[in-house]
């Protein structure tokens, strides 16, 4: 047991079930506590969504600033710093853009992580509008500039940066805490009928929310003019769109909802697809390559990284903006063998995608700042 542990303070606006949130608690999940002391505080009211169980169920210390009620942006900023001053962390952790623009104005005695879940832009624009969200991308650049490390979530948001603004950083990829599966035929039939799946169905899966930038109604607009009787596609998640595509649904297009079994249905699928305009690194695509599934998915830089690491075909790229482009990756992604496919995306997964070799990779870096302040 050290005596001396690294104290350090994971600051984020809630706990709810989103990927920013799933990547901080998976390498909690996996950290050592022998050499490590960790809390959380949280800025903003939970959602509904909300995994705050999840991590109350972890030895680590949780406090919510304002478990009722939005504090204006001054009020959180005197309250957080108190809370602060009370636990008094080595490292504070950021992983929203809230914190991220609290946490720089707070004492230097605090080494400041930032993970960058994605390089600003088009979702910036969607989620808070034209305008406040293109001062959300300039306060975004200019405040990761100011941390002591920032970390992207994936080569291809570390290269981003690199390119447009100069700003080198660490890539630490995301990494997923779902079990390799390895399921038999009777397994798998046994699940697919649990679900209400059909036996002659092959489906693609898209796991994700139903905003514009992931592009749930290209997906759903494509399969309705396909109309194949031999393939379908579940889609399961919530978002501003979703109430507009329920009505595209049937019996080959299921629109789902939020599940908390995701794992359950990426097992019971046979393709992950994806129509994302920009994703940092897909936690949903790193679930569906722990369940073995090929992919077929949008041509941007972290869809194109994860296939620089095969040195075999687990999938196909497409141009989002030629539908022929998407029905040739489907019509290919249905020719590949499926369990030789299988097993090495499960290889590919466990060599680079798991959520301990992240929290490892995390770990490694505390050590590393904290030991760079001593000297």
């Amino acid at each position: 047991m050290v005596q001396n542990k690294i104290s350090v303070c994971y600051v984020v606006s809630s706990l709810c079930n989103e990927g920013p949130v799933n990547v901080m608690y998976n390498i909690i999940k996996y950290i050592n506590f022998d050499f490590f002391k960790v809390s959380i505080i949280t800025l903003v009211p939970e959602k509904e969504t909300t995994r705050i169980n999840d991590f109350s169920s972890l030895p680590i210390d949780i406090q919510q600033l304002s478990p009722q009620e939005f504090l204006n942006p001054l009020r959180m900023f005197v309250d957080l710093n108190k809370v602060i001053k009370n636990i008094q962390p080595d490292i504070l952790h950021t992983h929203c853009p809230r914190s991220m623009f609290l946490v720089p104005f707070l004492s230097e005695r605090y080494k400041k992580i930032e993970t960058v879940h994605i390089y600003p832009g088009i979702q910036q624009k969607i989620k808070y509008g034209a305008l406040k969200g293109s001062a959300v991308i300039l306060l975004s650049h200019f405040f990761t500039s100011r941390m002591d490390l920032p970390i992207a979530c994936s080569e291809s948001v570390a290269e981003s940066y690199w390119q447009e603004k100069r700003i080198k950083m660490l890539a630490i990829p995301n990494g997923c805490s779902f079990p390799v599966w390895k399921s038999s035929p009777y397994e798998r039939a046994t699940l697919r009928k649990q679900l209400g799946l059909k036996d002659n169905i092959r489906y693609f899966i898209f796991v994700g929310r139903f905003s514009k930038e992931k592009g749930p109604d290209l997906l759903v607009e494509l399969f309705t003019k396909m109309n194949r009787k031999d393939i379908g596609i579940i889609l399961l998640g919530n978002g501003e769109m979703y109430e507009d595509l329920k009505k595209y649904e049937s019996d080959l297009i299921l629109l789902l909802g939020f599940k908390s079994n995701v794992s359950d249905y990426l097992r019971a699928s046979d393709f992950y697809i994806s129509a994302s305009d920009t994703e940092g690194l897909s936690n949903s695509q790193l679930e569906s390559m722990a369940a073995g599934l090929p992919c077929v998915v949008s041509d941007i830089p972290s869809h194109r990284e994860v296939m620089r690491k095969a040195n075999k075909l687990i999938g196909y790229l497409y141009d989002k903006s030629n539908t022929a482009s998407l029905i040739k990756a489907i019509d290919n992604v249905l020719l590949l063998d499926a369990n030789s496919t299988s097993l090495y995306i499960q290889q590919l997964f466990e060599e680079y995608y798991t959520a301990k070799r992240m929290s490892i990779l995390y770990q490694d870096e505390y050590k590393r700042i904290m030991t760079f302040t001593a000297t």
